[in-house]
């Protein structure tokens, strides 16, 4: 059997932790996927203790699971590449909450992790981390496209012959959008964009984040909590959330569109991350680039993507190894 790695990720969204078992040579193969829950609190809590502890013991919870149900032997893998859960990132910095000297002592399979901090001691922003991945899955010769994921915040590879010639965090991806449903009481996401679909825009809700928003560059590393203590002081109770999520929504394809114009418009935009499941956003961004929309499905699920990514990036040493 080909060499293992196991990539384990939880977005800034912090929806579920997803692992994916993968091999690289001689070709990307992709052997198992899993998604297991978070508790009830863990995506609102603001602990870090309790965050840290979360993280590990589900990261140690899902890799006994892979053994178990793949038949596989623990000394058959590799590297697990633990992303972490993001607490707080900035261009010198970035703090991820997870153990992964615990993980590797508990499962007894060495642990690649920290890519941030190595990324950032290299010269480097420290996200986005997966435009690699981007360009050994979709560089190609003569071809130019880009490729774009949506999770909690949007980032984007742009590919031209081959080679790497931007990669940047976009802007806000669903943080904005969840962040409203929770605040005005409708779950933690708006599934589809079905209550956006049904709003109007709030031409002063949007002029006055665009405002915050378009004063970024590229390239860039953006912090989450940037953009939600941006929104959190404009959100009020007496709008409604319909038009809150259509504006919201409207500012997320916006800032995709303005990307794809800054990488003259290439005819090919490919997507994934959980945005790709919202069909009022994805349907908007289709309007306002006038590209030809694809996903990652054909080669690696839209979803697993990123813990695929990891797994990558740990097979080509970008992370710090735990024993």
């Amino acid at each position: 059997m080909s060499t293992l790695y196991l990539g384990v990720m939880s977005g800034t969204s912090r929806d579920a932790l997803d692992g994916c078992l993968v091999s690289f040579e001689p070709e990307l193969k992709i052997h198992q996927t899993i998604t297991i829950p978070f508790s009830q609190t863990y995506k609102h809590e603001e602990e870090l203790s309790r965050i840290d502890a979360e993280i590990t013991q589900k990261t140690i919870n899902l890799v006994n699971t892979v053994l178990s149900e793949s038949n596989i032997d623990e000394s058959e893998i590799e590297l697990i590449a633990f992303s972490g859960q993001t607490i707080s990132h900035t261009n010198a910095k970035s703090i991820q909450a997870g153990d992964p000297q615990e993980i590797a002592n508990k499962t007894h399979i060495k642990v690649s992790s920290d890519f941030r901090n190595k990324d950032i001691a290299n010269g480097g922003m420290g996200a986005p981390l997966i435009p690699i991945f981007h360009k050994y899955l979709f560089g190609q010769n003569g071809a130019e496209s880009a490729v774009i994921n949506i999770g909690g915040i949007s980032n984007g590879t742009w590919l031209v012959d081959g080679n790497i010639q931007c990669a940047t965090d976009i802007g806000p991806g669903n943080c904005l959008m969840d962040m409203a449903t929770s605040f005005y009481g409708h779950g933690d996401f708006d599934k589809d964009g079905n209550l956006a679909s049904q709003g109007k825009l709030i031409i002063e809700l949007k002029d006055s984040l665009m405002k915050v928003f378009l004063e970024y560059g590229y390239p860039r590393a953006d912090d989450i909590s940037a953009y939600t203590s941006i929104l959190k002081s404009r959100l009020v109770k007496d709008c409604k959330v319909e038009d809150v999520l259509f504006t919201l929504s409207d500012i997320t394809a916006e800032m995709i569109a303005n990307f794809h114009s800054f990488c003259n418009k290439p005819k090919d935009l490919i997507f994934h991350g959980g945005g790709t499941r919202n069909t009022f956003l994805m349907r908007s961004i289709k309007t306002k680039t006038g590209a030809n929309i694809t996903n990652t499905d054909s080669v690696v699920d839209s979803r697993y993507m990123e813990a695929c990514a990891f797994a990558y990036l740990a097979y080509a040493n970008k992370g710090v190894i735990f024993r």
